[in-house]
C-alpha cells in the first residue's frame, strides 16, 4: 500500500465521528467509555498479549526445537518487525476509515495468526512468517490504534486520558506473563498460545464495542450538530511538513533508544532471572512486577504532561530506566526482589513512552496526520523492539551474560533523555 506524503484523505462518513470532536466536548459519562474501551482493548493487545508474553514462551519453544537463544528470541520479536510496517499501514486505514473498524479488524486477524502457530513444527523460518504476520495484524491493537481515539475525541485533559488508558496496557503487562506461564505448566506453550488467541478476540471484540458506544456522543449531544466530514480540516502539519521538522527526527532517535533499550530487557527478562538461580514461576511474578511498572508510568506521567513540558516529564522516566538496567548490570543483589525492583524501574519508562508519543504528535505536529505520522514513529519503536531484543541474545550468545548488553542499553537510554530535552516548546495548544 502506498503512502501518500503530500495530501491527507478525507474522512468518509463512516470515519466522520473522530474527524474533529465538538466545540462543547463529549458529556463524562461519554468520555469515560471511551477510556474504559481503551484501556480494555490495550490489555489484551499485542504488546501485553504477545509481545510481552514471548520472555515466558522463551525457554520452552527453545528447548522443543532445539534453536538458541539469538535464533528464538530473533523468531519471536521479528513480530516488531510486522508491528512496524504494519503501523504506518494502520495510520493511513484509521485517517481513512475511522478507528473502531481498523482495531475490530486487526484483532480478529492477529488472533487467527496466533492460533495457527500453536500447530506450528520445528520450521525457524515458518515460525518466524507467523510472528511477522501477528505483528502486522496486531498493529490496529497497539497504541497507533487505541489511543488515537483519545487524541482525536478529547480535547482537554489529554495526558490524563492517555495514562488512564494506559493502566489497560499495564494490566495487561502485569497479567498476562503470569496467564501464559499457568497455560503453559497445564497445556504446553501450544495450548497456551491457543488460550490467548482466543480470549484477545473475545476482550478485543467488546473493547471495539465499548469505544462505539461512547463515541456516539460526538454527534448526539443536545443541540450540537457536526460538520460534514473533510468540511473542517484539523490543524497540523502534513506528512511531508513533518518530516522536513527536526522535532520530529529527535522524536525518533529517543523512541529508537528507548525502545531498543526497554524491550531488549523486557524480553530477555525472565532468562537473565532464571540464569540466576531464580524459578520460571518467580521469574514470570518479577515480570509482572514490571507492569507495576508500567501502570505507574502511564498514570504518573499521564497527570505530570498536563502540568508540566512533557520533555522534562520524559527525560526523569528515561533516567529511571537507565538506572534499572544499570543495577541489574552491576548484580548488586541477586534476591527477585531486587530483580522486580530493577524491572520496576524500566516498565516505568516502557509506560510512560507511551503516553508521550501520542502527546509528542498532537501538540507538535496537530491533527492533520495524526494517524500517518504517529504510525512513523511506531515504525520506529518496532524497530527498535527488533533490534534491542536480538543484540541482547547475541550478546549472551557471545559473552555468556547480559551484563554488557545492559550497561548499553543504560547508556541508550541515558542517550534518550538528553535528546528529549532539546525538544522545544508545542507548536500546538489543543
Amino acid at each position: 500500500m502506498s503512502i501518500n506524503l503530500d495530501q491527507d484523505v478525507a474522512a468518509p462518513p463512516a470515519a466522520a465521528a473522530f474527524a474533529a470532536p465538538p466545540a462543547g466536548g463529549l458529556s463524562a459519562s461519554h468520555r469515560a467509555l471511551i477510556i474504559f474501551g481503551a484501556a480494555l482493548g490495550l490489555c489484551a493487545g499485542f504488546a501485553p498479549l504477545y509481545f510481552g508474553t514471548i520472555s515466558v514462551f522463551l525457554q520452552p519453544i527453545a528447548h522443543e526445537f532445539g534453536w538458541g537463544r539469538a535464533q528464538t528470541s530473533a523468531a519471536g520479536v521479528l513480530s516488531m518487525l510486522g508491528l512496524a510496517a504494519g503501523s504506518i499501514a494502520v495510520g493511513q486505514l484509521i485517517d481513512r476509515y475511522g478507528e473502531t473498524r481498523v482495531i475490530g479488524g486487526s484483532v480478529a486477524v492477529m488472533a487467527a495468526f496466533m492460533a495457527i502457530q500453536s500447530f506450528c513444527g520445528n520450521s525457524p523460518w515458518l515460525f518466524t512468517a507467523l510472528s511477522f504476520g501477528i505483528g502486522a495484524a496486531g498493529a490496529g491493537t497497539t497504541p497507533p490504534g487505541y489511543l488515537t481515539v483519545l487524541a482525536k475525541c478529547l480535547r482537554d485533559r489529554l495526558g490524563v486520558a492517555l495514562g488512564l488508558a494506559g493502566i489497560g496496557m499495564g494490566i495487561g503487562t502485569i497479567s498476562m506473563p503470569v496467564i501464559a506461564q499457568a497455560l503453559i505448566s497445564h497445556y504446553g506453550w501450544r495450548g497456551a498460545y491457543a488460550g490467548l488467541a482466543v480470549g484477545g478476540l473475545l476482550v478485543g471484540w467488546l473493547a471495539c464495542a465499548i469505544i462505539s458506544r461512547g463515541a456516539r456522543g460526538i454527534s448526539t449531544r443536545p443541540g450540537q450538530r457536526r460538520a460534514p466530514a473533510g468540511s473542517m480540516p484539523a490543524p497540523g502539519y502534513a506528512v511531508r511538513e513533518a518530516l522536513a521538522d527536526w522535532r520530529l527526527w529527535l522524536i525518533l532517535a529517543t523512541t529508537l533508544l528507548v525502545s531498543m533499550g526497554t524491550l531488549g530487557m523486557s524480553v530477555h527478562f525472565v532468562s537473565l532471572l532464571v540464569d540466576g538461580g531464580t524459578t520460571a514461576q518467580q521469574a514470570a511474578r518479577a515480570v509482572a512486577f514490571s507492569g507495576v511498572g508500567v501502570v505507574l508510568g502511564r498514570v504518573i506521567s499521564g497527570y505530570l504532561i498536563d502540568r508540566f513540558p512533557a520533555r522534562r516529564v520524559a527525560a526523569a522516566a528515561f533516567f529511571f530506566a537507565a538506572t534499572g538496567a544499570m543495577l541489574m548490570a552491576l548484580e548488586l543483589s541477586n534476591s527477585i526482589a531486587f530483580a522486580a525492583f530493577a524491572g520496576l524501574l524500566f516498565g516505568f519508562a516502557l509506560g510512560a513512552e507511551g503516553d508521550f508519543l501520542p502527546f509528542f504528535v498532537k501538540k507538535y505536529f496537530g491533527l492533520k496526520a495524526f494517524g500517518r505520522i504517529y504510525g512513523i514513529l511506531f515504525f520506529v519503536h518496532g524497530l527498535g523492539g527488533i533490534a534491542g531484543p536480538v543484540l541482547f541474545g547475541l550478546s549472551f550468545d557471545h559473552f555468556a551474560t547480559y551484563r554488557y548488553a545492559l550497561f548499553c542499553a543504560s547508556g541508550a537510554l541515558c542517550a534518550a533523555m538528553l535528546l528529549v530535552l532539546r525538544l522545544g516548546s508545542y507548536r500546538f495548544s489543543s
